[in-house]
This record gives C-alpha cells, structure tokens and sequence, in this order.
C-alpha cells in the first residue's frame, strides 16, 4: 500500500487557519467542526495535553480479546436462535424478549432466520484501565470523537501523528473487505447519543464510502450497510419492509443486526447466568467483572452463594460495590449512564427500593443486571479551555473501537465522576499505537490511500 504524509490525507483540513504553527488546540477543534460539518459540537469536552500511549502489551491484548469476543458474541447468538426455536431454554429467549412489544420481540423474531443473522460487524468495549470489559456497544458512539481529535493533532504537527490511526479509513478498508465493493452506507443517527459526532465521522468517510443521504444519486435500494445505534431504530425506519425481505433471503446488510440482543446490557450476564453459564468458558467469562441477573431469588455471587435481596442490602457498603443496570431494549434507558446505580454508594433502605423494584420487574419480563464494580483510575495531563496545563486525576474509560478484521484505536477519558461518560468534564485523549500496530492492522495518516 502507498504511504502518504499527514498532510496528503487531510487535503481538506490543511487550509483552516486554525492549523497554524502553534494555534489553540480548542480553536483547532472548533474550526474543524465548522470546516466539515458546519457546525462547532463535534466535540465539546476537555482535550488532552497529548495523545495517550499505548504500549506494545495493551494493543497485543486487544488482538487475543477480539477472538474471544467475537466467540462470545457467536455464542450468545447462537443460544437466542436456539432458544427461539425451542432447542435451548426457552427463558432465555424471554429475557431478552418478554419485554418487548409483539413488532420488537416475539412476532419479529419468529419472522427472521436469527441463525442465521451477521454479528455486529463494527463495536466500541468501555474498558478499565486494566482491560476488564464493562460494557460493549454496536456501533457505539465517539467515532466521531476520535476522528476529530486525531485530526486536530494532525493538523498541528503533533509528533505522534503517524500513529494515530486514520478511523474512517480503516473503517473503509474493513468495511469494503466485508462487503466486497465500495460500501454504500445508511446511517440512521437518530438515537444516537451524540450526532455531531457521528456527522463528523460520516464526512471523514465518505473519500472511501458513499453515504445515502450525503452522496449524489445514492438511493436507498443501492445501501448495502445499514448501521443504527439500537435495534428499534431499525425496525421504524422507511426501508425495513424491504430491507427484512433480503434479510430473509439471506442478504447481510446490517451493522447491528435487527435482533433485539446486541444492544441489551443483559448480553454480558450469559457468561455468568446460572441458566446459561455452561455455554461459555472461562476465558469468556475473563472478560468481564462478575455480572449476573436479578432475580426474585436474589444475586449471584462470584463464590456461588445466593443472597436473597434483604441479605444483600444488609451488607456493608464496601461490600456492595456493584453497579445495578437497566438490562433491556428501552432506549429512554439503556444508553449512556442512564439507569446505572451504585449499590454501594446507597444506603440500605435505597438499595432495597432499587432491587425491589428490579425484582418486581423480572417478574413482567424485565431484566436488571448487577455488576461487580471495577475500580479504574488514571491521570491524564490537559489543557484547560483558558490554555493552561493541568492534570486530570479520577475515574477513567478506556474504549476500543473493533471492526471484523480487529482492533483499530483507543480513546481514553478521565473526569471526577464514577460515571465517565463524555461530559463537558470530562477529559479525553486519542490513543498513539505502537509503531508495531502499524503493520498489524492499525491504519495510520501514512496507510491512507
């Protein structure tokens, strides 16, 4: 593949004025923005110093996780089709479906070969500092995020520049591999939680993907990619009739595919479940902190023991560091920190309210999970917006966007709250790959082509 310089790959951005020797990062940012999709809310958090170093052992990790997580995802699949067609126990098919209406869940499912649906093509994990999986979301956000960063050091010579990968090019690449021509997108971003973001990335794409509703003459019979940011999205857009009847035909169009799992929270609690745990192994279950369901009998503990609800809010708070989610497809919930409770931080009547209530739920076919909490903190330098250095000590994320030939980039953030969630605070850094990620499928500016 011919290398290109920094500079050859961003023909568009070179010319801001905000890309002049020694401008303000903020205001580089800004114009950005404005320059590609005219308007300033790509990005509206706190900019690292510096891109954020990742060593030749994280990123190596990274290729051994994209394995296992895609056995477990093929695992998980691979139980909800048997479970809908009564193969496997029909509870789980109830967890993830029982909630839903009849056009979501039963009906729906019954409608489509799920055995034979694609798995998430492209998806972002949320991560400890030390590699535990919190969470892991198709497509998820912050695409746009990384890319809009990653130019602004671009454009302002940084010297890391040549590794940091080129996002929407690898996304491309990867994406025409799969698809085995030039990938024609649809991109539902309704219900995503941050689509300036995501507009950012559409148009960084487009030099290597046409884009329906960007590009001339792209009509939406012509898409061969579908993404959206929850399954419902999917089912009440304007195509789906059609889109489904080539699903059924055996056509692989979708990013997320329309089942209603990838995008529950319950996912990561197969792999511990007491009805579903002898499906996985143990290096599946290594992914992740201990999760598992709430039911009327209780919580499942990592030493086997279940403690019934009063049991378990009798703790003392240090021994309640668990994290109760929302499990389900409502996306009023299920995004971002919404529904999220620290057990640990409530006191014993308030803890009992929330499980209680959780409990009552399961009951109407609704899932709670709760989660082990894993501490994870780090401090990152930064500039403040008024252009002085500081440092940023608190809880960290550190998220991995994936595509189906593996891993392609990091992004960090820190910030004061336990839910670090892309807040005006919140401090954020593009990860530098090591220069052996470069040949290993990492996309840098010189890869572009």
């Amino acid at each position: 593949m011919r290398r290109m310089s920094s500079t050859e790959a961003l023909p568009e951005l070179i010319r801001l004025p905000a890309a002049a020797e020694g401008a303000d990062l903020y205001e580089t940012v800004a114009g950005l923005s404005d320059d590609v999709i005219r308007c300033p809310e790509a990005f509206t958090g706190l900019l690292a110093s510096a891109p954020y170093e990742v060593g030749d052992d994280e990123w190596a990790q990274r290729w051994t996780r994209h394995a296992t997580l895609r056995r477990w995802q093929a695992t998980s699949l691979d139980l909800l089709a048997a479970s809908i067609a009564g193969d496997a126990p029909p509870t789980v098919a109830a967890a993830f479906l029982d909630h839903l209406p009849d056009h979501l869940g039963w009906q729906h499912h019954r409608s489509i070969p799920v055995s034979d649906v694609r798995l998430p093509q492209f998806f972002r994990t949320d991560e400890t500092a030390d590699g535990k999986l919190l969470e892991v979301q198709c497509p998820g956000s912050m695409w746009g995020v990384h890319e809009i960063l990653r130019d602004a050091y671009s454009v302002t010579g940084h010297e890391a520049t040549h590794r940091l990968p080129v996002l929407s090019a690898a996304f491309c690449d990867q994406l025409q591999a799969v698809v085995g021509t030039r990938p024609i997108v649809h991109h539902l971003i309704d219900n995503s939680s941050h689509p300036a973001g995501e507009r950012y990335f559409i148009q960084r794409a487009r030099s290597g993907s046409s884009y329906f509703g960007y590009d001339r003459g792209v009509r939406p019979r012509e898409c061969n990619f579908v993404r959206a940011h929850d399954f419902p999205s999917l089912l009440n857009e304007n195509f789906v009739a059609e889109r489904l009847e080539m699903t059924r035909a055996g056509a692989q169009l979708y990013d997320l595919p329309p089942v209603a799992f990838f995008d529950q929270k319950l996912l990561i609690a197969l792999p511990f479940w007491e009805e579903t745990r002898q499906y996985y192994d143990d290096e599946v279950r290594g992914l992740f902190p201990h999760t598992t369901v709430v039911t009327p009998q209780g919580i499942l503990l990592e030493t086997g023991e279940v403690l019934g609800i009063d049991r378990f809010c009798a703790l003392p708070r240090r021994q309640r560091n668990f994290y109760l989610k929302y499990a389900g497809s409502d996306v009023t919930r299920n995004w971002g920190s919404r529904s999220v409770f620290h057990l640990g931080k409530l006191s014993q009547p308030a803890c009992r309210a929330l499980l209680t209530e959780a409990v009552g739920c399961y009951v109407s076919g609704e899932r709670w999970i709760v989660q082990r909490e894993q501490s994870s903190r780090m401090e990152l330098p930064y500039l403040t917006r008024a252009g002085e250095s500081d440092v940023a000590r608190g809880h960290a994320k550190v998220s991995t966007f994936y595509g189906p030939g593996g891993p392609m980039a990091v992004l960090i953030m820190v910030e004061s709250f336990y839910k670090v969630h892309g807040s005006t605070h919140t401090v954020t850094a593009v990860g530098a790959l090591p220069w052996t990620a470069i040949d290993h499928g990492g996309e840098s500016d010189e890869d572009r082509c």
